[in-house]
C-alpha cells in the first residue's frame, strides 16, 4: 500500500506566491492542509484508459474524517485527455477537496510534480472531473507549500495521522563562537576531528603541502601543537585517517598512502603498505572493504583510479594485501586510470560497503560490491567538470540516510549543482528534482560535502564546501525536503563558512550534544566552528514544530575500541521496532578528513527505545535506551559481544 497512494485532502486553498520550488513558509502542510481540511484519503489508481481519458482510483485508508466510497472514476476534458498518458498504474498522487453547497473542487498532485484541479457533485462523491492543470502564478505558490515526492507526501501525512510529523519552514541552526585551531603555510586539505591522544576529548589534525600538523585539546576548547612530540614532524600528505587497524587500543594514523602506528610515545611510520600506495595520492581512508571487522585502506590516485589494501588483522608486522586487481578496481569501467575522490558506504544496504568514485572522465562511477568480494561498476552520468584548470575539484560526495530515514542515499556536489541518487528495490533513481531548495539552491565552486545533524532535530543535514568561499547548509526537513537556511539566516555561521574551504569534519567537540564543524581552509586556517543551536530551544510562544524541538532528546553513542566499529551502523528503534535514525560511521571522508566514531542521535521517540548495532563484521547487538527529562544522556562504548568471533 505504501508504495502506490492517493491522497486526498478536505478544502481547497489558494495560497500566494514563492518562486518555482522554493520553500514558502506562509504555507505549509500542516496549517494549511492537515489541520484545515476535513478529510484525508487515500488510494491508487488501478485502472486507465488514454483513449477517453478516464481513470479508477482504488481508494484504501481514510487518514482523517469521512469519505465512503471505495472506488471513484476519474474522467478529464477533452483538452486533458492527453493528460492521463502521464499518470502510470499504481502512480500516486496527491489532492485537497473544498467543500461547497453545489460542486466540491479538488487540487490534486500528480507523480510528474504538477498540480491540478478537478470537480465532483455533492450527489456523486464517487465521480469525478479533471478539469485544469494549473500554471504560472498558481503553480509557483503551491511549489512553495509541497514539490516533492508524491510517496514522500504520503508518508507526511500517515505521520499526521499518528501525530508523528515534522516538516519545520525555518532552519533552526545557529553556530556561534570560532576557534582559529592553527594557521598554515600553505592551503589545507584533509582535516580530522578525532580523539588521537586517547584522554576522551576530540583532538585536531590538518593536512597540506607544507606539512601536517595536530592539535591536542589540552584544556575544555584549547587546542595545542603538539606535533613534533607525536612523532609527525615532517610529515605532508593530501589527506588523513584514523582508526586501531592493530586493535591494540591505541589510534593509528593514515597519512595519504602511509600507516603509522600509535603508541603512549606518539606516531610510528611502518612499512603496511607497498611504496606504490603513497605515490599521487589524491585522498586516501581507512574503509572496512572485505566484512573481516580490521580497517583496510582506499586510496585514490591522480590519473591512477582507486587502489585497495586489505588488513591481515594478524601483527604488527603484517603487510596489507593489494586486492586491487581481485576486487575488480583495475578494470576501466571502474574507472582505472582517471582522477576523482570517493565516497564510502553501504549504498544498498546488503551489509557490504560500496564505493562512489567521482571519476571526472567516466561522469562517476558506483561500484557495488558484490557477495564474491568484488565490484560491478556502473556510471552515473554526472557532470564533474570545473571551470579549474586542474581536474578533480568536486564530486566529493557522501552516502547518508538523506531521502528515508532507515537507508542511505548518495549525493554528489558538482561544481554548482546537486545530485542525489536513492535505491529503491529494483533500481537507482536520482530525485534532485524532488528536493525543493537543493536542486535550485547550491554554491559555485563546490567541491565537497559534509552529511551530519547539524540542527539537532533527528534529520541528516548537507553542508557543503566551495573551493573559492561562501559554503553552503541545507536544511533536511524531512520527507526528501531541503531547504538553504544559509540564505533564511546569513548570520547562522561565523566567518570562516565565507572563506574557501577543502576538507571538513563534525564532531561534538564540546560535548554538548550538538556537532561542531573544523573546516581546512584554503587560507591555510584551520577553524573550528562552534555549535550553538541547542543554545536557542527555549521559545516564549512555541509553534507546533517549536514544541516538537522542544520534546527533541538527544542520545550520545560510541562503541568499544574493538574489530568491526570502522564501517558499523547504528540504528534507533522504537518499541515496534520501527527505525528512527541510522548512521553509518566512517562515511564522512569528503577530500581524504576524518570524523570521529561517535553518533549524536537527536529523537522524539517518547518513552523506551533500543539501540541496534551491527558490527562491519557481521556482529549484532541491541540494546535498551530510556529517554527521561534530561535532554542529553549518553551510551559510551557499548561492548562488542564476547562470544563473537
Amino acid at each position: 500500500m505504501r508504495n502506490h497512494v492517493i491522497i486526498l485532502a478536505a478544502a481547497w486553498v489558494l495560497l500566494g506566491g514563492y518562486a518555482f520550488a522554493l520553500i514558502n513558509p506562509k504555507f505549509q502542510p500542516r496549517e494549511h492542509m492537515w489541520e484545515v481540511h476535513r478529510a484525508v484519503i487515500g488510494g491508487k489508481i488501478v485502472e486507465r484508459n488514454t483513449d477517453d481519458g478516464t481513470m479508477t482510483l482504488k481508494v484504501t485508508d481514510v487518514f482523517k474524517g469521512q469519505f465512503s466510497p471505495k472506488t471513484v472514476k476519474i474522467s478529464t476534458t477533452e483538452d486533458l485527455h492527453d493528460e492521463v498518458v502521464f499518470i502510470h498504474d499504481n502512480q500516486p498522487v496527491v489532492a485537497f477537496v473544498a467543500y461547497e453547497r453545489k460542486q466540491q473542487r479538488i487540487l490534486f498532485y500528480t507523480g510528474n510534480a504538477i498540480w491540478q484541479r478537478a470537480t465532483f457533485s455533492p450527489d456523486s462523491p464517487d465521480v469525478w472531473t479533471w478539469e485544469e492543470v494549473l500554471d504560472g502564478q498558481e503553480v509557483d505558490s503551491l511549489f512553495g507549500c509541497w514539490n516533492g515526492d508524491v510517496q514522500r507526501f504520503f508518508d507526511m501525512v500517515q505521520e499526521m495521522k499518528q501525530k508523528e510529523d515534522f516538516f519545520p519552514a525555518r532552519p533552526f541552526i545557529q553556530f556561534g563562537e570560532q576557534i582559529i585551531v592553527g594557521r598554515f603555510d600553505q592551503a589545507l586539505r584533509g582535516v580530522a576531528l578525532y580523539d588521537i591522544d586517547g584522554d576522551g576529548d576530540l583532538d585536531a589534525y590538518g593536512c597540506s603541502a607544507a606539512g601536517n600538523r595536530v592539535f591536542l585539546q589540552t584544556k575544555p576548547m584549547t587546542f595545542e601543537d603538539r606535533t613534533e612530540a607525536m612523532g609527525l614532524d615532517g610529515l605532508a600528505s593530501p589527506s588523513c585517517s584514523f582508526a586501531d587497524v592493530n586493535m591494540d587500543g591505541r589510534v593509528d594514523l593514515l597519512a595519504g598512502g602511509v600507516i603509522l602506528l600509535g603508541s603512549e610515545k606518539g606516531f610510528t611510520k611502518t612499512k603496511l603498505l607497498p611504496d606504490e600506495a603513497d605515490s599521487e595520492v589524491k585522498s586516501s581512508a581507512f574503509v572496512e572493504i572485505n566484512g573481516d571487522g580490521y580497517p583496510d585502506v582506499v586510496v585514490s590516485k591522480v590519473n591512477g583510479g582507486l587502489h585497495a589494501y586489505v588488513n591481515a588483522g594478524q601483527s604488527d608486522a603484517t603487510p596489507f594485501r593489494d586486492v586491487t586487481e581481485s576486487m575488480h578496481l583495475a578494470a576501466d569501467r571502474a574507472g582505472a586510470g582517471q582522477t576523482g575522490f570517493f565516497s564510502p558506504g553501504d549504498f544498498d544496504g546488503d551489509g557490504l560497503m560500496d564505493v562512489f568514485y567521482a571519476a571526472e572522465g567516466m561522469g562517476g562511477v558506483l561500484l557495488l560490491q558484490d557477495k564474491d568480494g568484488t565490484f560491478k561498476a556502473g556510471r552515473m552520468g554526472l557532470n564533474l567538470s570545473t571551470y579549474a584548470s586542474q581536474s578533480g575539484l568536486t564530486g566529493a560526495g557522501c552516502m547518508a540516510p538523506l531521502w528515508w530515514d532507515d537507508r542511505l542515499s548518495l549525493v554528489v556536489p558538482m561544481d554548482a549543482s546537486f545530485a542525489l541518487f536513492v535505491k529503491g528495490d529494483d533500481e537507482l533513481t536520482e530525485v534532485v528534482t524532488k528536493t525543493n531548495e537543493l536542486e535550485n539552491e547550491p554554491v559555485e565552486n563546490q567541491i565537497a560535502t559534509l552529511c551530519e545533524d547539524l540542527n539537532c532535530d533527528g534529520r541528516v543535514d548537507i553542508y557543503t564546501a566551495s573551493r573559492s568561499g561562501g559554503n553552503a547548509y541545507h536544511t533536511n526537513r524531512g520527507y526528501g525536503s531541503y531547504m538553504n537556511a544559509t540564505k533564511r539566516n546569513p548570520k547562522a555561521f561565523p566567518s570562516a563558512h565565507a572563506q574557501g574551504t577543502f576538507g571538513m569534519a563534525a564532531g561534538d567537540v564540546n560535548a554538548d550534544g550538538a556537532p561542531d564543524i573544523l573546516l581546512g581552509g584554503a587560507n591555510g586556517e584551520l577553524s573550528l566552528m562552534v555549535n550553538s543551536t541547542l543554545d536557542k530551544r527555549e521559545f516564549k510562544h512555541p509553534t507546533w514544530h517549536e514544541k516538537k524541538l522542544q520534546e527533541t532528546r538527544i542520545v550520545t553513542v560510541s562503541l568499544q575500541q574493538a574489530p568491526g566499529v570502522v564501517g558499523a551502523t547504528l540504528r534507533l528503534l522504537d518499541d515496534e521496532g520501527r527505525v528512527h535514525a541510522l548512521r553509518q560511521l566512517g562515511v564522512n571522508v569528503n577530500v581524504g578528513s576524518c570524523s570521529p566514531p561517535v553518533v549524536n542521535f537527536a529523537t522524539r521517540i517518547p518513552g523506551k527505545a533500543s539501540l541496534r548495532v551491527d558490527w562491519s563484521d557481521g556482529v549484532s547487538r541491541t540494546v535498551p535506551v530510556v529517554f527521561g527529562e534530561a535532554k542529553h544522556c549518553r551510551i559510551e562504548n557499548i561492548e562488542r559481544p564476547k562470544d563473537s568471533p
